[in-house]
């Protein structure tokens, strides 16, 4: 199997996950910002803003904007980024968002106006948010990115990828992988596939702090339930209603103990060309990997 492997680090790409996380709320309590988070945010936002967010209806161009910071020139500006695409002609947009979608998915007619409300939120979002989380986020976003542009030098691709994001990559439409590094979803993983390219947003790693990380994988093993879901895992890779069947629990309780064993890096995604379906597996490199974690502590 073979397919591109290319990294992007953008801050732009960093607001727009803060800002994404923020109106959804879905993954707090897998996250490290925990699951106060959102409401330590809104106590610093305006009532315009809150209000503004919260009656969007969706985040359909939200979702659809990496395809337009990967190729911007202004992908490591916030502020020139968002000059550089307020410029651009609803023709402009359309073929760009058009050439890297799926047929099937149709477009709104009222790209402009999407656009330009987005905009709007996310330099607001910018103004009272995430200007002052800023410092330092492009030097650790890019030394990062440049770890891994290293890696894919003297690596296979498929394993700089599973490193990273403990995702497996076996679809035969796949021929494009876009890293991007990202501080506000740690310890998880994110994917998008559009067309033929998957970006997948994953955690950069806190090496000032391995003891959460070590506290973290302990967590994720101190539970009977996650160790028959790892046993069940470490023969063949399964889907979640394959799980949901061996281990009889309520689908709400395995999508929590997956969520603590993905946030451990204990499990693996297997990505196939059936869109939606993910398979897992269990990290079988979990012996070493633990290893690497305890050993600091006792020297």
């Amino acid at each position: 199997m073979s397919y591109n492997v290319s990294v992007l680090a953008s801050p732009v790409h960093e607001l727009l996950v803060s800002f994404s996380l923020y109106k959804r709320q879905t993954l707090m309590k897998y996250l490290a910002l925990g699951s106060n988070w959102p409401g330590e945010v809104e106590e610093s936002l305006s009532p315009e803003l809150k209000e503004a967010i919260a009656s969007k209806e969706n985040l359909f161009f939200e979702d659809l904007l990496v395809l337009f910071i990967e190729p911007s020139p202004y992908k490591h500006e916030i502020e020139s980024f968002f000059e550089w695409l307020v410029q651009m002609s609803a023709g402009e947009l359309f073929e760009r968002l058009a050439s890297s979608l799926d047929n099937q998915m149709t477009l709104p007619t009222n790209l402009l106006e999407q656009r330009d409300r987005s905009l709007k939120l996310l330099k607001e979002w910018n103004k009272e948010y995430f200007q002052f989380h800023r410092e330092g986020v492009l030097e650790r976003l890019t030394a990062d990115a440049e770890s891994k542009r290293k890696m894919l030098e003297e690596e296979a691709g498929e394993k700089v990828v599973l490193q990273a994001s403990r995702f497996i990559v076996e679809s035969e439409t796949v021929q494009n992988v876009c890293l991007i590094p990202s501080l506000h979803i740690q310890p998880m993983a994110l994917i998008d596939h559009l067309k033929d390219t998957l970006y997948i947003t994953y955690s950069v790693k806190d090496s000032n702090n391995k003891r959460n990380e070590l506290l973290r994988f302990a967590k994720a093993l101190g539970d009977e339930k996650r160790l028959r879901i790892l046993e069940y895992l470490s023969h063949e890779s399964h889907t979640f209603t394959d799980i949901v069947s061996e281990i009889e629990m309520a689908k709400g309780n395995i999508h929590h103990h997956l969520s603590i064993l993905r946030g451990a890096g204990l499990v693996n995604i297997h990505i196939r060309d059936e869109r939606n379906t993910f398979y897992y597996s269990a990290n079988k490199e979990i012996a070493e990997v633990f290893t690497e974690m305890v050993e600091p502590f006792f020297k």
